[in-house]
């Protein structure tokens, strides 16, 4: 038998490696099939498992989150929990749980600040009550009101203006004009018994010349974007008389961001020399047992 050459030598070896190479791929293939039908079965409802996901994804989550509060909170808008799943967590609601918790974490961590639900709108009117109570008889009624907004956990020595100062966005003193009117018009309403009038109101803006002092804005626009960030409730009551009743009320925002016993300092530092009583009276008009302010009218420490 004639002796092989050496191209045939090299034939037959290319052709045996090339028939390994072919069964290694054959193989693969079928791998990569096994594993895509066991993803599909345990992603078909649509959702991600986190855990097998990686702490990857689950990071990237939390810091969209955290971006989104922030964002809502420049705005002074909630942050709804609908938001959060739609522009959030998108395929992944099932994580909620986990991605706002990391969430609050980071923002405690690294702003100072935490995310804090909302109470629930109050029902105002007379036909805003029957209907609660209407729905209350046929169903068991959902008091939260699934919104948050962001507040501050740095301790009272570091919430000074000289750290914590006014947005410099549109600019610092319409920031700061506007941050007292608010909590001006708050400190009044939570001193008339948490409803004030339309009248009794516009009786106080003018004492404080409110049209002319308000830099950003007309007494009246301001007042309607207090009302849509939440720091008062503009209730309007029907009546079969010429002119509806308006009642001004302390919004969701104004009841989480401002206590009692900061309405309680800002009235001392405007009041100036106090009467003996005047803590004692206070305390009873903002209904709260001590409002930690020394004898001179500083918040103690």
């Amino acid at each position: 038998m004639p002796p092989q050459t050496q191209s045939q030598s090299r034939r037959r070896t290319g052709n045996h490696d090339g028939s390994d190479n072919l069964r290694k791929r054959r193989q693969s293939r079928r791998n990569n099939d096994s594993d895509g039908s066991e993803l599909s079965e345990e992603d078909q409802d649509g959702d991600v498992d986190m855990d097998k996901a990686g702490d990857g994804t689950e990071d990237q989550l939390v810091k969209k989150l955290v971006r989104y509060a922030l964002a809502c909170e420049y705005a002074r808008i909630p942050v709804r929990r609908d938001g959060i799943r739609d522009k959030v967590l998108g395929n992944n609601p099932r994580s909620f749980k986990r991605v706002f918790e990391g969430a609050q974490a980071h923002l405690q961590k690294v702003f100072g600040m935490e995310m804090v639900e909302l109470p629930a709108k109050e029902k105002r009117t007379l036909k805003e009550k029957q209907k609660a109570n209407a729905r209350k008889a046929n169903s068991q009624s959902n008091t939260s009101s699934r919104q948050y907004i962001l507040v501050s956990t740095l301790p009272r020595e570091y919430r000074s203006q000289s750290i914590i100062a006014p947005s410099r966005i549109p600019s610092t003193p319409e920031e700061a004009a506007y941050a007292g009117f608010y909590t001006m018009v708050i400190s009044l309403v939570v001193l008339n018994g948490g409803e004030l009038s339309d009248t009794k109101l516009r009786r106080y803006l003018a004492r404080l010349n409110a049209s002319q002092n308000l830099p950003m804005d007309k007494t009246d626009n301001v007042l309607q974007k207090m009302v849509r960030q939440g720091y008062v409730d503009r209730v309007v009551e029907k009546s079969d008389a010429d002119e509806d009743a308006i009642t001004w009320c302390v919004g969701p925002r104004a009841r989480v961001e401002i206590p009692p016993e900061s309405i309680a300092a800002v009235i001392t530092e405007v009041w100036g020399d106090l009467p003996d009583d005047f803590n004692k009276k206070l305390q009873r008009s903002l209904g709260i047992e001590d409002t930690g302010l020394a004898e001179n009218g500083i918040p103690e420490e």
